[in-house]
This record gives C-alpha cells, structure tokens and sequence, in this order.
C-alpha cells in the first residue's frame, strides 16, 4: 500500500508523517512517501507510480492541494484524498472534488489516526478485490475499484472491461461475469452492460454518465435499480 503525504512546511509535513506512521503497523505493508510539492507527486503519479491514500496540505505554492485533487480526479483512478488546512472556508470546494475528508490542521492529531485508519482498512479490502483477466499464459490482475463498467456489444465473443488504465477483454458472457463479481459495486443492465456505481458521475433522463465520460442509457426499470444500488453501495461504506 502506498501513502503519500505533501506539505509545502517541513516542519509540518515532519509532523503529518509522525502523526501517520503512529497509526500504521506492520501487517499494513506501508510504504510512506513524503513531498514538499504537489508537483513533484503530480510527475510520479504521470510516471505510473500509484498510491492509495493521499493527505496533502490544500494552500501551497504554485500547485495548491485543491488544484492538485481536481487534476487528480479529471485523470480518474487515483488515491484517495485527505486534505489538510488551517482554513476552514476550503471545505465546501474540497467535497467538490469528492475528497474523502478535510481536517483542520489543529484537529490533526485528533482525527487523522481515525481517519486514516478507515482508509487504510478500505485499502487492504480493495486490494483483496480482483479479477485475473487474459489468456492462461499471460494474465493481469483487474481491482474491482478500479473497472469503471463493462461492455458486450451484440454478437460479440468477448466482453470489454473499461477501466481507469485501459481496456481488457475476456471471453465470458455478462450473466455469468455478473454472478463471478460479488461485490455490491456492480450492477448488470440492459444493452450489454455492467456498470460499477462508485465510478458513476451523473444520472438524468434514462442517461447514465460515467467518470470517464462514457454515456450509458438504460430504461426506466434499470434506472431505478441503479438508484437503488448506489443507495445500498453508499450506505455500507
């Protein structure tokens, strides 16, 4: 599992890593990494090294934590967000953003071994989550969390996995791979579709969109199951 933490202050960003590596033990498997700007994380995640948690400071220089999450969010996939701030009035963006929590700087030590406790419980879960996908000689490992939908267009021997780092086909029928997914992320809909409602944006008039753009319409039974999934998804975070 890898955190990463940014502080612009390394007086502070010494203060995060002690509050975090306070909560971590071993059976964690944490690898810990430390940045005094957001740039210097931006390049490494550009790089295709990938984090699990992100508790970053929001008012930076050049690239400030919230202009960091929306970067992070357009690109899809990434780590979870845990911002951290002296300011109060950052709150409300930072939900925009779909950050996982805002802490204030002098609730720190209070609520971040909490929080990140949570997180790194959610972690550990995720990572248990996977589909092997491929020929028998040459197969790669798919999280759960990280398949957006997926898609069989009619006719077709193979089912296209969409996901936050490429596509990827299996030859499977959706029924089956519905019954194979047990998670409550997934639903099957109609038109050759499952999708994952933790990777839905926006839901109107029989139109599904996606966080990766992908627009998916379904009838007005599916809809409403949909909504019904998202609703049980939610709550059993």
């Amino acid at each position: 599992m890898n955190i990463a933490l940014i502080d612009d202050e390394a007086a502070i960003l010494e203060n995060v890593r002690k509050c975090v590596e306070n909560e971590i033990v071993p059976q964690d498997e944490v690898n810990l990494s430390a940045y005094t700007r957001a740039e210097d994380f931006l390049q490494e995640m550009e790089q295709g090294y990938e984090f699990d948690i992100l508790v970053s400071d929001i008012d930076m220089p050049d690239m400030g934590g919230l202009e960091l999450g929306r970067r992070i969010h357009e690109e899809g996939g990434g780590p979870y967000l845990v911002f951290l701030t002296a300011y109060l009035e950052y709150a409300a963006e930072s939900y925009i953003i779909e950050a996982y929590q805002y802490i204030l700087k002098d609730d720190m030590e209070k609520r971040l071994p909490s929080i990140l406790r949570q997180l790194i419980d959610r972690v550990k879960k995720e990572k248990k989550q996977f589909r092997m996908i491929g020929t028998p000689t040459s197969k790669v490992r798919v999280y759960y969390k990280d398949i957006i939908y997926i898609e069989k267009e009619k006719g077709a021997k193979y089912i296209c996995y969409i996901t936050a780092h490429g596509a990827y086909k299996e030859r499977i029928s959706l029924k089956k791979l519905s019954e194979e997914l047990v998670s409550e992320e997934f639903i099957l809909i109609e038109r050759g579709h499952i999708i994952n409602v933790s990777h839905i944006a926006s839901m109107k008039d029989g139109m599904v969109q996606m966080d990766n753009g992908a627009r998916i319409f379904v009838n007005r039974i599916s809809f409403k199951k949909i909504k019904e999934q998202i609703s049980l998804y939610r709550g059993n975070l």
